[in-house]
């Protein structure tokens, strides 16, 4: 289990926050082809979109669902990187301003602050990746937030998001291996249930590559330099089941 502290995903957050806003200056009409039909605009609305639905819940201390205010909404153009900075102040605030213990409202069965400080600094981590590929930048991602993103969608995310849609997981089973240090997982679906495993051991088919190769793919991105062994189509059905 790679859980981080709470200091260590605001320091990740508050890296990511200043990378992503240095690199989109004069790159707003940038293509991100690891979100098909974004523009850098897009990405930066989005991502600001989502630390204002942060903000409505941690804010209040909300223990039940609310929606953000006119914040939410990005400029056209002319302003966004502005908006987009008040965003990520505001954010960091906010989660500064709470423990993480603190009751919540959240969008998976972890109902208290510390989901937000997780889920901020891999947000923002990932969509920093995507950043870095648009503009042909080597892509990197700190080992350790990259390895507690792997445990994040496949312990949380994927799960939740599986049942609450309904939605089977794939049928066969998923080894990733990690080629710049420490780290293995083996993915055991079970209809809406996954197991996971800390343990190298083989799967219908294997992820061999770095750690941010590897939570790449798990998010449904392409092109991540993975080596794959095994089930080619049970490969795809894992890269394409993130929510």
């Amino acid at each position: 289990m790679h859980s981080l502290s709470s200091s260590q995903y605001m320091q990740s957050l508050r890296a990511s926050i200043h990378d992503l806003q240095l690199l989109s200056v004069n790159n707003l009409d940038q293509r991100v082809p690891d979100c098909p039909g974004w523009t850098v605009h897009g990405l930066i609305s989005h991502i600001g979109k989502v630390f204002a639905m942060v903000d409505a819940v941690v804010l209040p201390r909300s223990l039940v669902r609310v929606g953000p205010g006119p914040e939410a909404q990005a400029p056209e153009k002319d302003g966004v990187l502005s908006w987009f900075a008040e965003r990520c102040d505001s954010v960091v605030e906010s989660l500064s301003g709470v423990s993480p213990d603190e009751k919540m409202w959240t969008w998976s069965t972890h109902e208290t602050a510390s989901f937000y400080f997780r889920r901020m600094a891999h947000e923002s981590a990932m969509h920093l990746c995507d950043l870095q590929r648009a503009l042909s930048l080597e892509v990197s991602m700190n080992r350790d937030i990259a390895c507690d993103g792997i445990d994040e969608l496949y312990l949380e995310m994927l799960p939740f998001w599986a049942k609450r849609n309904q939605r089977e997981l794939p049928q066969g089973s998923l080894h990733l291996h990690c080629t710049d240090g420490a780290g293995e997982w083996l993915l055991i679906p079970h209809g809406f249930e996954l197991e996971v495993l800390h343990e190298h051991a083989k799967g219908d088919v294997a992820w061999r590559g770095s750690a941010v190769a590897l939570i790449s793919a798990g998010w449904g991105r392409k092109n991540t330099g993975l080596e794959v062994l095994g089930d080619l189509s049970i490969s795809e059905e894992w890269n394409s089941c993130a929510p």
